[in-house]
Parts: C-alpha cells; structure tokens; sequence
C-alpha cells in the first residue's frame, strides 16, 4: 500500500476482485437476460415461440420468458427442463438416456415431485467446469428447443 492509497481505496480494489471473480463462477441476472436473448433470437429466427427459463445454480427460477404465441404449457416444461438439468448436472436428453427400462436411473422420473423432464431442451450452464445455472427451452419439437438452446448457449459462451 502506497502513501496515496487509503483504506477505502484497498476495499473498493478487494470488492472489484471479488465482484469479477463471482461474476466467473455464478450466473447474474444480467447472463440470463443475456441467454434469453439469445434464445429468443434464435427462436424468432426458426419461427418457433419459445419460454425461457433461466436457474441458478440450485435450481432456483431467475428468469422466465415467454414468447408471444408460445404454448401455454410451455411455461412449466421450460422451468422444469432448467431445473432438471442443474439437478443432475446434465443436459435432460442425456438423463432421458439413462432413465429408460433396464437402465440406472429408470424410474427417476417420478422423483422430485413431478419435476424432472426426460426430453430434450434443458441445458447446464457452466463457467469452465463450474456450473453456474441451467437453461429450458419449450415450445418446439424436442428437436427444435434443442437446437435453440445449444444456439443460445454458444452465443452466450461468445
């Protein structure tokens, strides 16, 4: 610490480090908008009216967006997907896979109220190999909402 340096300096310094560090390992809710943006662009693009739904890294809703035109039902697909994907740290198709007869997770589909999604469209969000939150996309085909989120994601991780 130099002679011209105070005490408030040093702090106002450590609460910009720390700041800079949380914003690389937690999603904010300025990186939600900015995945639902994305999303949605991609969406209009397709022609498909989407729901965004944006978690943390809990599974806690941050955001949800929905479309004008978009499936009423989508609301809670969308949420849920976000959730389901944070919950078991993978994208939900992938979970979808492991949950059919014969194989680890058959039947896990009935557990957390209701709440778990076997079909495409959710998404971890991760800062290198933290995750950070979770994305759900409703309101295509399985395919569709797939693909917007993986398009949503590259342009957020841009």
């Amino acid at each position: 610490m130099t002679a011209t340096t105070t005490q408030a300096d040093l702090a106002t310094l450590v609460r910009g480090a720390v700041d800079q560090a949380l914003a690389r390992t937690r999603l904010t809710l300025a990186g939600a908008r900015r995945l639902a943006e994305a999303a949605e662009a991609e969406g209009r693009t397709m022609g498909v009216p989407i729901v965004v739904a944006v978690v943390d890294a809990a599974g806690g809703l941050m955001l949800l967006h929905r479309m004008d035109g978009a499936l009423p039902a989508s609301t809670e697909l969308a949420a849920n997907k976000a959730f389901t994907a944070v919950q078991f740290r993978m994208a939900t198709h992938e979970l979808g896979a492991l949950a059919q007869p014969g194989q680890p997770l058959y039947g896990v589909g009935a557990s957390h109220q209701g709440r778990i999604v076997l079909f495409g469209g959710g998404y971890p969000c991760r800062a290198g190999e933290t995750l950070i939150g979770g994305l759900g996309i409703s309101g295509g085909t399985v395919d569709e909402d797939m693909a917007i989120a993986t398009q949503a994601l590259r342009a957020f991780s841009d």
